[in-house]
Protein backbone atom coordinates (compact mmCIF):
# COMPACT_ATOMS: atom_id res chain seq x y z
CA UNK A 1 0.00 0.00 0.00
CA UNK A 2 1.35 3.42 -0.97
CA UNK A 3 0.42 6.67 0.75
CA UNK A 4 1.22 9.71 -1.38
CA UNK A 5 1.28 13.43 -0.63
CA UNK A 6 0.31 15.53 -3.64
CA UNK A 7 0.12 19.30 -4.15
CA UNK A 8 0.06 22.04 -6.75
CA UNK A 9 -2.20 22.71 -9.71
CA UNK A 10 -4.68 20.02 -10.78
CA UNK A 11 -2.30 18.92 -13.56
CA UNK A 12 0.66 18.83 -11.15
CA UNK A 13 -1.35 16.82 -8.61
CA UNK A 14 -2.24 14.37 -11.35
CA UNK A 15 1.29 14.13 -12.70
CA UNK A 16 2.66 13.36 -9.21
CA UNK A 17 -0.04 10.72 -8.79
CA UNK A 18 0.88 9.15 -12.12
CA UNK A 19 4.63 9.21 -11.56
CA UNK A 20 4.57 7.89 -7.99
CA UNK A 21 1.86 5.26 -8.51
CA UNK A 22 2.78 4.18 -12.04
CA UNK A 23 3.07 0.48 -11.13
CA UNK A 24 -0.28 0.47 -9.31
CA UNK A 25 -1.97 2.29 -12.20
CA UNK A 26 -0.85 -0.47 -14.54
CA UNK A 27 -2.30 -3.03 -12.12
CA UNK A 28 -5.62 -1.14 -12.29
CA UNK A 29 -5.54 -0.99 -16.08
CA UNK A 30 -4.75 -4.69 -16.41
CA UNK A 31 -7.39 -5.66 -13.85
CA UNK A 32 -10.20 -3.72 -15.47
CA UNK A 33 -9.27 -4.83 -18.96
CA UNK A 34 -9.66 -8.43 -17.76
CA UNK A 35 -12.76 -7.68 -15.69
CA UNK A 36 -14.58 -5.91 -18.52
CA UNK A 37 -13.93 -8.84 -20.81
CA UNK A 38 -14.77 -11.41 -18.14
CA UNK A 39 -18.12 -9.79 -17.36
CA UNK A 40 -19.34 -8.63 -20.73
CA UNK A 41 -16.84 -9.53 -23.46
CA UNK A 42 -16.19 -5.79 -23.48
CA UNK A 43 -12.93 -4.83 -25.21
CA UNK A 44 -10.73 -1.99 -23.95
CA UNK A 45 -11.29 0.00 -27.14
CA UNK A 46 -15.03 -0.22 -26.52
CA UNK A 47 -14.51 1.04 -22.96
CA UNK A 48 -12.54 3.99 -24.37
CA UNK A 49 -15.41 4.84 -26.72
CA UNK A 50 -17.87 4.77 -23.86
CA UNK A 51 -15.66 6.78 -21.51
CA UNK A 52 -15.06 9.64 -23.95
CA UNK A 53 -18.81 10.30 -24.02
CA UNK A 54 -18.51 11.72 -20.48
CA UNK A 55 -15.88 14.35 -21.39
CA UNK A 56 -18.27 17.18 -22.29
CA UNK A 57 -20.28 16.86 -19.08
CA UNK A 58 -17.14 16.57 -16.92
CA UNK A 59 -15.74 19.70 -18.57
CA UNK A 60 -19.00 21.56 -17.90
CA UNK A 61 -19.01 20.59 -14.20
CA UNK A 62 -15.30 21.10 -13.43
CA UNK A 63 -12.60 21.32 -16.10
CA UNK A 64 -9.90 20.74 -13.46
CA UNK A 65 -11.01 17.09 -13.24
CA UNK A 66 -9.87 16.60 -16.83
CA UNK A 67 -6.61 18.43 -16.10
CA UNK A 68 -5.89 16.09 -13.17
CA UNK A 69 -6.75 13.03 -15.27
CA UNK A 70 -4.43 14.29 -18.01
CA UNK A 71 -1.67 14.79 -15.45
CA UNK A 72 -2.02 11.20 -14.22
CA UNK A 73 -1.82 9.90 -17.78
CA UNK A 74 1.29 11.96 -18.52
CA UNK A 75 2.94 10.93 -15.25
CA UNK A 76 2.20 7.24 -15.73
CA UNK A 77 3.08 7.24 -19.44
CA UNK A 78 -0.33 6.00 -20.59
CA UNK A 79 -3.08 7.40 -22.79
CA UNK A 80 -5.54 9.97 -21.47
CA UNK A 81 -8.33 7.55 -22.44
CA UNK A 82 -6.86 4.87 -20.15
CA UNK A 83 -7.19 7.09 -17.06
CA UNK A 84 -10.58 8.36 -18.18
CA UNK A 85 -11.77 4.73 -18.35
CA UNK A 86 -10.64 4.13 -14.75
CA UNK A 87 -12.58 7.18 -13.59
CA UNK A 88 -15.68 5.98 -15.44
CA UNK A 89 -15.17 2.31 -14.55
CA UNK A 90 -18.41 2.12 -12.48
CA UNK A 91 -20.46 3.36 -15.42
CA UNK A 92 -18.87 0.61 -17.54
CA UNK A 93 -18.67 -2.25 -15.02
CA UNK A 94 -21.76 -1.90 -12.85
CA UNK A 95 -24.15 -1.66 -15.78
CA UNK A 96 -22.98 -5.07 -17.01
CA UNK A 97 -24.69 -8.32 -16.02
CA UNK A 98 -23.07 -10.72 -13.50
CA UNK A 99 -21.16 -8.09 -11.52
CA UNK A 100 -21.39 -8.71 -7.79
CA UNK A 101 -22.14 -5.96 -5.31
CA UNK A 102 -20.32 -5.12 -2.10
CA UNK A 103 -19.63 -2.45 0.55
CA UNK A 104 -21.28 -1.63 3.86
CA UNK A 105 -21.19 1.94 5.16
CA UNK A 106 -22.32 3.59 8.38
CA UNK A 107 -22.32 7.02 10.03
CA UNK A 108 -22.85 7.41 13.78
CA UNK A 109 -23.15 10.81 15.45
CA UNK A 110 -23.20 12.22 18.99
CA UNK A 111 -24.89 11.56 21.37
CA UNK A 112 -25.34 8.04 19.95
CA UNK A 113 -21.53 7.91 19.59
CA UNK A 114 -18.67 9.59 21.45
CA UNK A 115 -17.61 11.30 18.21
CA UNK A 116 -18.86 11.65 14.65
CA UNK A 117 -17.66 8.51 12.87
CA UNK A 118 -18.05 7.72 9.17
CA UNK A 119 -16.93 4.22 8.18
CA UNK A 120 -17.16 1.53 5.58
CA UNK A 121 -15.87 -1.76 4.26
CA UNK A 122 -14.95 -1.44 0.59
CA UNK A 123 -15.77 -4.79 -1.00
CA UNK A 124 -14.67 -5.49 -4.55
CA UNK A 125 -12.83 -8.00 -6.68
CA UNK A 126 -9.61 -9.25 -5.11
CA UNK A 127 -7.72 -8.35 -8.30
CA UNK A 128 -7.79 -4.72 -7.17
CA UNK A 129 -6.24 -5.32 -3.74
CA UNK A 130 -2.76 -4.30 -4.93
CA UNK A 131 -4.09 -1.27 -6.81
CA UNK A 132 -5.36 0.67 -3.78
CA UNK A 133 -3.71 3.93 -2.86
CA UNK A 134 -3.82 6.56 -0.11
CA UNK A 135 -3.76 10.17 -1.29
CA UNK A 136 -3.26 13.28 0.79
CA UNK A 137 -3.94 16.21 -1.52
CA UNK A 138 -3.18 19.87 -0.85
CA UNK A 139 -5.26 21.89 -3.32
CA UNK A 140 -5.25 25.59 -4.18
CA UNK A 141 -8.48 27.36 -3.12
CA UNK A 142 -10.08 24.07 -2.10
CA UNK A 143 -9.98 21.97 1.07
CA UNK A 144 -7.13 19.53 1.62
CA UNK A 145 -8.23 15.91 1.17
CA UNK A 146 -7.30 12.53 2.67
CA UNK A 147 -8.63 9.72 0.47
CA UNK A 148 -8.33 6.00 -0.18
CA UNK A 149 -8.84 5.19 -3.84
CA UNK A 150 -7.84 2.91 -6.68
CA UNK A 151 -4.71 4.05 -8.50
CA UNK A 152 -5.62 6.41 -11.32
CA UNK A 153 -9.03 7.38 -9.89
CA UNK A 154 -9.29 10.95 -8.60
CA UNK A 155 -12.29 10.60 -6.29
CA UNK A 156 -13.39 7.95 -3.81
CA UNK A 157 -13.69 7.40 -0.04
CA UNK A 158 -12.29 9.91 2.42
CA UNK A 159 -12.61 13.26 4.17
CA UNK A 160 -11.37 16.83 3.96
CA UNK A 161 -9.98 19.47 6.31
CA UNK A 162 -13.50 20.79 6.96
CA UNK A 163 -14.44 17.54 8.70
CA UNK A 164 -16.57 16.48 5.71
CA UNK A 165 -16.36 12.84 4.61
CA UNK A 166 -18.01 10.55 2.09
CA UNK A 167 -18.45 6.79 1.60
CA UNK A 168 -19.66 4.90 -1.46
CA UNK A 169 -22.06 2.02 -2.01
CA UNK A 170 -22.39 0.71 -5.55
CA UNK A 171 -25.87 0.06 -6.94
CA UNK A 172 -26.19 -2.44 -9.77
CA UNK A 173 -28.54 -0.95 -12.36
CA UNK A 174 -28.48 -1.18 -16.14
CA UNK A 175 -29.02 2.57 -16.52
CA UNK A 176 -26.33 5.09 -17.33
CA UNK A 177 -26.30 8.46 -19.08
CA UNK A 178 -23.52 10.73 -20.29
CA UNK A 179 -23.40 12.76 -17.08
CA UNK A 180 -20.78 12.94 -14.31
CA UNK A 181 -19.11 9.58 -13.49
CA UNK A 182 -19.88 8.70 -9.88
CA UNK A 183 -16.24 8.74 -8.73
CA UNK A 184 -16.00 12.35 -9.87
CA UNK A 185 -19.20 12.99 -7.95
CA UNK A 186 -17.37 11.77 -4.85
CA UNK A 187 -14.57 14.26 -5.60
CA UNK A 188 -17.19 17.03 -5.80
CA UNK A 189 -18.15 16.15 -2.24
CA UNK A 190 -14.54 16.13 -1.03
CA UNK A 191 -13.89 19.49 -2.71
CA UNK A 192 -16.79 21.10 -0.80
CA UNK A 193 -16.59 23.30 2.28
CA UNK A 194 -19.72 21.92 3.92
CA UNK A 195 -22.26 19.13 3.64
CA UNK A 196 -25.03 21.39 2.38
CA UNK A 197 -22.84 22.58 -0.50
CA UNK A 198 -21.85 18.98 -1.26
CA UNK A 199 -25.46 17.78 -1.37
CA UNK A 200 -26.42 20.70 -3.59
CA UNK A 201 -23.56 20.08 -6.03
CA UNK A 202 -24.41 16.38 -6.30
CA UNK A 203 -28.08 17.26 -6.87
CA UNK A 204 -27.40 19.96 -9.45
CA UNK A 205 -24.88 17.91 -11.44
CA UNK A 206 -26.44 14.65 -12.53
CA UNK A 207 -24.54 11.46 -11.69
CA UNK A 208 -24.08 9.09 -14.64
CA UNK A 209 -24.98 5.83 -12.87
CA UNK A 210 -26.74 4.64 -9.72
CA UNK A 211 -24.91 4.71 -6.37
CA UNK A 212 -25.23 5.72 -2.75
CA UNK A 213 -23.20 8.56 -1.23
CA UNK A 214 -23.14 8.54 2.57
CA UNK A 215 -21.86 11.96 3.65
CA UNK A 216 -21.20 13.28 7.15
CA UNK A 217 -19.63 16.39 8.61
CA UNK A 218 -18.43 17.55 12.01
CA UNK A 219 -16.26 20.67 11.78
CA UNK A 220 -16.16 21.17 15.54
CA UNK A 221 -18.36 24.28 15.24
CA UNK A 222 -21.81 23.12 14.14
CA UNK A 223 -23.87 20.08 15.07
CA UNK A 224 -22.70 16.92 13.33
CA UNK A 225 -24.88 15.94 10.36
CA UNK A 226 -25.12 12.96 8.03
CA UNK A 227 -26.88 12.77 4.68
CA UNK A 228 -27.50 9.50 2.88
CA UNK A 229 -28.04 10.33 -0.80
CA UNK A 230 -29.06 7.71 -3.34
CA UNK A 231 -28.08 9.06 -6.75
CA UNK A 232 -28.94 8.04 -10.29
CA UNK A 233 -29.11 9.61 -13.75
CA UNK A 234 -32.91 9.64 -13.30
CA UNK A 235 -32.95 11.50 -9.98
CA UNK A 236 -31.77 11.49 -6.38
CA UNK A 237 -33.30 10.95 -2.95
CA UNK A 238 -31.88 11.35 0.56
CA UNK A 239 -32.49 11.22 4.27
CA UNK A 240 -30.72 13.31 6.89
CA UNK A 241 -29.91 12.89 10.56
CA UNK A 242 -28.34 15.11 13.20
CA UNK A 243 -28.22 12.91 16.31
CA UNK A 244 -28.35 9.21 15.49
CA UNK A 245 -27.04 6.99 12.72
CA UNK A 246 -27.39 6.15 9.02
CA UNK A 247 -26.23 3.03 7.20
CA UNK A 248 -26.38 1.58 3.69
CA UNK A 249 -25.38 -1.40 1.57
CA UNK A 250 -26.02 -2.06 -2.15
CA UNK A 251 -29.71 -1.74 -2.84
CA UNK A 252 -31.93 1.27 -3.33
CA UNK A 253 -34.18 2.18 -0.41
CA UNK A 254 -35.98 5.03 -2.18
CA UNK A 255 -39.24 3.86 -3.76
CA UNK A 256 -39.23 7.01 -5.88
CA UNK A 257 -35.89 6.13 -7.53
CA UNK A 258 -36.81 2.44 -7.84
CA UNK A 259 -39.94 3.47 -9.71
CA UNK A 260 -38.01 5.78 -12.04
CA UNK A 261 -35.32 3.19 -12.82
CA UNK A 262 -37.70 0.22 -12.98
CA UNK A 263 -37.30 -2.99 -11.02
CA UNK A 264 -36.36 -4.89 -14.20
CA UNK A 265 -33.27 -2.65 -14.56
CA UNK A 266 -32.00 -3.38 -11.04
CA UNK A 267 -29.79 -6.41 -10.31
CA UNK A 268 -30.01 -6.74 -6.55
CA UNK A 269 -28.75 -9.83 -4.72
CA UNK A 270 -29.85 -11.23 -1.35
CA UNK A 271 -26.51 -10.50 0.32
CA UNK A 272 -27.07 -6.75 0.32
CA UNK A 273 -30.22 -7.19 2.43
CA UNK A 274 -28.42 -9.56 4.80
CA UNK A 275 -25.69 -7.01 5.45
CA UNK A 276 -28.19 -4.14 5.73
CA UNK A 277 -30.30 -6.01 8.28
CA UNK A 278 -27.23 -7.11 10.23
CA UNK A 279 -25.90 -3.55 10.52
CA UNK A 280 -29.33 -2.49 11.77
CA UNK A 281 -29.17 -5.25 14.42
CA UNK A 282 -25.72 -4.14 15.55
CA UNK A 283 -26.79 -0.51 15.86
CA UNK A 284 -29.93 -1.47 17.79
CA UNK A 285 -27.86 -3.63 20.16
CA UNK A 286 -25.55 -0.68 20.75
CA UNK A 287 -28.54 1.55 21.42
CA UNK A 288 -29.97 -0.87 23.99
CA UNK A 289 -26.62 -1.05 25.77
CA UNK A 290 -26.87 2.65 26.56
CA UNK A 291 -23.18 3.53 26.20
CA UNK A 292 -22.08 5.84 23.36
CA UNK A 293 -20.48 3.95 20.46
CA UNK A 294 -16.69 4.19 20.23
CA UNK A 295 -14.25 3.67 17.38
CA UNK A 296 -13.70 0.13 18.66
CA UNK A 297 -17.46 -0.52 18.41
CA UNK A 298 -17.47 0.66 14.80
CA UNK A 299 -14.51 -1.61 14.06
CA UNK A 300 -16.36 -4.52 15.66
CA UNK A 301 -19.37 -3.91 13.41
CA UNK A 302 -17.20 -3.84 10.29
CA UNK A 303 -15.55 -7.10 11.43
CA UNK A 304 -18.86 -8.94 11.86
CA UNK A 305 -19.14 -12.43 10.29
CA UNK A 306 -22.80 -13.28 10.80
CA UNK A 307 -24.36 -14.71 7.58
CA UNK A 308 -20.91 -15.65 6.23
CA UNK A 309 -19.96 -15.74 3.33
CA UNK A 310 -22.32 -12.76 2.83
CA UNK A 311 -21.27 -11.08 6.04
CA UNK A 312 -20.31 -7.44 6.57
CA UNK A 313 -16.66 -8.58 6.74
CA UNK A 314 -16.25 -10.54 3.52
CA UNK A 315 -13.63 -13.21 2.85
CA UNK A 316 -12.59 -15.14 -0.23
CA UNK A 317 -14.80 -18.11 -0.98
CA UNK A 318 -13.20 -21.53 -1.64
CA UNK A 319 -12.54 -22.20 -5.32
CA UNK A 320 -12.98 -18.57 -6.37
CA UNK A 321 -10.43 -16.39 -8.14
CA UNK A 322 -9.47 -12.73 -7.78
CA UNK A 323 -11.66 -11.98 -10.79
CA UNK A 324 -14.77 -13.84 -9.61
CA UNK A 325 -14.91 -13.24 -5.85
CA UNK A 326 -15.92 -10.09 -3.98
CA UNK A 327 -14.00 -9.58 -0.72
CA UNK A 328 -13.35 -6.77 1.72
CA UNK A 329 -10.32 -4.99 0.24
CA UNK A 330 -10.01 -2.35 2.95
CA UNK A 331 -11.92 -0.64 5.75
CA UNK A 332 -11.83 2.95 6.96
CA UNK A 333 -13.12 4.60 10.12
CA UNK A 334 -13.08 8.40 9.98
CA UNK A 335 -13.23 10.46 13.17
CA UNK A 336 -14.45 13.65 11.54
CA UNK A 337 -13.92 16.27 14.29
CA UNK A 338 -10.43 14.90 14.94
CA UNK A 339 -9.77 14.74 11.16
CA UNK A 340 -8.28 11.25 11.35
CA UNK A 341 -8.98 8.09 9.41
CA UNK A 342 -8.06 4.59 10.55
CA UNK A 343 -7.13 2.54 7.48
CA UNK A 344 -7.33 -1.26 7.76
CA UNK A 345 -5.90 -3.12 4.77
CA UNK A 346 -7.72 -6.35 3.93
CA UNK A 347 -10.45 -7.67 6.21
CA UNK A 348 -10.92 -5.56 9.37
CA UNK A 349 -11.06 -8.71 11.54
CA UNK A 350 -7.40 -9.45 10.69
CA UNK A 351 -5.91 -6.55 8.70
CA UNK A 352 -2.60 -6.85 6.92
CA UNK A 353 -1.92 -3.17 7.63
CA UNK A 354 -3.23 -0.59 10.10
CA UNK A 355 -2.46 3.07 9.67
CA UNK A 356 -3.98 6.24 11.09
CA UNK A 357 -4.10 9.03 8.50
CA UNK A 358 -4.51 12.69 9.45
CA UNK A 359 -5.02 16.12 7.96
Amino acid sequence: MKFLELSGTPFEIGRQHGEQAKEKIHISLNSYEKLFYEWGKFAWKDAAEQAKQYIDYIDRVDETFLEEIDGIAKGAGVDFSDILILNARSEIALTMPNTLDGCTSVAVLPPFADSAYLAQNWDWRGAQFNATLGLRIAQKNRPAIQMITEAGIIGKIGFNEKGLGVCLNAIRATVAENYLPLHLGLRLVLNSDNIEEAAQLVSENKIASAANFLMAQDDGKSQATAINMEVSPLGNDFKQTSDRYVYHTNHLCSNAIIEKIGQKNLSTTDNTYLRFDRMKELLQEQDKGGAPATQEDVRRWLSDHKNKPFSICRHKEPGSSDFTNTITIFSVIMDLPKKTMLYLGGQPCSPTLEKTLTL
